[in-house]
C-alpha cells in the first residue's frame, strides 16, 4: 500500500516536542486534508493526556504514545519505529537533528535514520515503505543551515494552543517556550518572507 500524498509521520523524544518543533506545520498540513501521524518515544500519564490534548488541536490522525522514561530512548527502539513508520507509510518524517544538545533529540535522530533504512528493505518486510523525504526539527537550538521553510503564518495561532495543552512542562519554565517559539517563528518568517515560519 502507498504512502498518502504529503502524508507525515512526526517522531520526536518528548509529548511538547511535536508542537514546539512542527506545530504550525502539522496543524498546516491536516488543515489542508494531509494525514499526519505523531509517534512520542517517551511519557507518562500526565504527558500523554496533555500530548493528546494538542495532537487533537492540531488535527493529527493517529497518536503512538509510550510510558518509557528518558533514559529508556537508545538504539533498541530501531524496530518499534520502523514497525510504526510500515504502519503509518508517510511520504516524509519529520524528527530531531543530530545536531540537538539534548542527548535524547540526538538519540531519536539516530533511531529515526536506522529505522528509515530498514523500513525501506524489500527483503527484510514484504510491506516494506520507501520514506522519500526526512526533515529535522528545530526545538532548543536554532539550526545555522535549514534548508526549508514552512509558512505558518495562517497556523501560528493553532500551533500555540497546542503548546499550551502542555500544562505540566509549560508551567516550570515561565513562559520559556511561549516566547521562544514566537520569537523564532517571527525570525523564520523574516527569513522566509512572511509573517511566521518553521525551518527544518
Amino acid at each position: 500500500m502507498p504512502s498518502s500524498e504529503g502524508s507525515i509521520l512526526v517522531v520526536c523524544s518528548h509529548p511538547d516536542d511535536e508542537s514546539i518543533g512542527a506545530g504550525g506545520t502539522i496543524a498546516q498540513h491536516t488543515a489542508q486534508g494531509h494525514p499526519v501521524d505523531v509517534l512520542c518515544l517517551t511519557g507518562n500519564e500526565i504527558r500523554n493526556s496533555e500530548l493528546q490534548r494538542a495532537c487533537k488541536i492540531l488535527g493529527v490522525r493517529n497518536l503512538y504514545e509510550s510510558n518509557r522514561g528518558d533514559f529508556e530512548i537508545d538504539l533498541s527502539l530501531v524496530e518499534m519505529v520502523t514497525q510504526k513508520i510500515l504502519e503509518s507509510r508517510p511520504e516524509v518524517i519529520i524528527t530531531h537533528s543530530s545536531d540537538d544538545y539534548n542527548r535524547g533529540h540526538v538519540t531519536c535522530s539516530r533511531i529515526v535514520d536506522e529505522a528509515v533504512e530498514w523500513a525501506s528493505h524489500t527483503t527484510v518486510y514484504e510491506n516494506a515503505h520507501r520514506v522519500s523525504r526526512v526533515y529535522h526539527m528545530e526545538i532548543n537550538s536554532l539550526m545555522t543551515h535549514p534548508t526549508t521553510m514552512v509558512d505558518i503564518s495562517s497556523s501560528f495561532d493553532t500551533a500555540m494552543r497546542a503548546i499550551q495543552s502542555h500544562v505540566s512542562q509549560m508551567s516550570k519554565i515561565n513562559g520559556f517556550y511561549h516566547r521562544l517559539y514566537d520569537a523564532r517563528t517571527r525570525l523564520r518568517g523574516v527569513q522566509a518572507n512572511c509573517e511566521r515560519a518553521e525551518a527544518f
